[in-house]
C-alpha cells in the first residue's frame, strides 16, 4: 500500500476516533443531566464531611464554662459519628453556647440500644455540670435515639429543646434500599415507627423537626415532621446541608431560642 494510502487510511481511523469520542462525550453528558440534580448536590456533599474523620470517638465529659444556657447534647445518625457536629458546634460556641457534648454510637448497635446508651450520656452530663435539663440537636435517626431516650425511666424534665434535623420520624421509604435491623427500623410500616407514634412527642420538651423537599434520605419530607414539634421547613438543604450549611447553623440558633422561622 501506497503511503498516501495509509495516510488516508489513518486519517479515516482518526476521523472515526473523533466522532465516536464526541458521541460519547455527548452520551455522558446527557447521563449526567439526567441524573437528578439532588442527587448529585447529596454525592457533591459527601466529602465535605471528611473533617469528622479527624474527630476522637470519645472525649471525657468535663463541667465545662457555666454559659448560662443548659448544655448542647448532640446526636448522629446512621453512618455518622460525634464529628459530624464539629463546625455547627463551633458556630452555637460563638453564638454563646459553650459547653456542647457530642455521644458516639459503636456500630452494629440497635436503636434501642443506642437510646439506652444516650439516656446514660445525658444523665452524666447533667452529673458533670449540674443542669437539670439539657437541650439536644439530633441529626437524622439520632431523632428518633432521641426521643426514645427521652422515655427512659427517670428523664422527664431531662430535657428542655429537642431540635431534630432530616428525622424520619413517620419513617421514610428510601429504608426500602437496604436490609438491615436498623434500617428496617426506618421503614414507615416498622414497629418502632408504630411505637413511636403511639409514644408522641416527649412530654414538656420543646421540639423543632427540621424537614427539606430536596432530602432524598427522608422521603416524604413530610415524614421529617412530627405531632408536637413545630415543623421548619429547611428546604432547599440536603441531608448533609444540616451538618455543613452555615445558613442550617443559624436556624438552629433561633430554634434553641424558640424563634423558628
Amino acid at each position: 500500500m501506497a503511503m498516501k494510502d495509509w495516510r488516508d487510511v489513518l486519517s479515516l481511523i482518526g476521523a472515526g476516533a473523533a466522532k465516536t469520542a464526541m458521541t460519547a462525550g455527548r452520551k455522558v453528558a446527557e447521563g449526567y443531566h439526567a441524573i437528578d440534580p439532588d442527587v448529585t448536590r447529596h454525592l457533591a456533599h459527601v466529602p465535605l464531611l471528611s473533617f469528622s474523620l479527624f474527630v476522637s470517638r470519645r472525649e471525657p465529659i468535663a463541667p465545662g464554662e457555666p454559659d448560662g444556657h443548659p448544655p448542647l447534647i448532640f446526636v448522629h445518625g446512621l453512618g455518622g459519628n460525634r464529628g459530624n457536629f464539629l463546625l455547627m458546634a463551633l458556630y452555637l460556641r460563638l453564638y454563646g453556647r459553650k459547653r456542647s457534648y457530642k455521644i458516639h454510637f459503636d456500630p452494629g448497635q440497635t436503636i434501642e440500644q443506642m437510646a439506652v446508651a444516650l439516656a446514660h450520656f445525658i444523665q452524666d452530663v447533667r452529673q458533670a455540670t449540674g443542669s437539670e435539663s439539657v437541650d439536644l440537636i439530633a441529626h437524622s435517626m439520632g431523632g428518633l435515639v432521641a426521643r426514645l431516650a427521652l422515655s427512659e425511666p427517670g428523664l422527664d424534665g431531662a430535657a428542655r429543646t429537642l431540635i431534630t434535623m432530616g428525622a424520619p420520624h413517620k419513617g421514610t421509604y428510601s429504608a426500602r434500599f437496604a436490609n438491615t435491623e436498623v434500617t428496617r427500623a426506618l421503614r414507615p410500616d416498622s414497629e418502632l415507627m408504630r411505637r413511636l407514634a403511639a409514644m408522641g412527642w416527649p412530654k414538656g420538651v420543646r421540639g423543632a423537626t427540621f424537614f427539606s423537599r430536596n432530602d432524598l434520605f427522608v422521603l416524604p419530607a413530610e415524614s421529617a415532621t412530627a405531632e408536637g414539634a413545630e415543623a421548619v421547613d429547611a428546604t432547599p438543604f440536603t441531608h448533609y446541608s444540616y451538618l455543613i450549611d452555615p445558613r442550617c447553623f443559624v436556624k438552629v440558633a433561633q430554634a434553641l431560642e424558640g424563634k423558628t422561622t
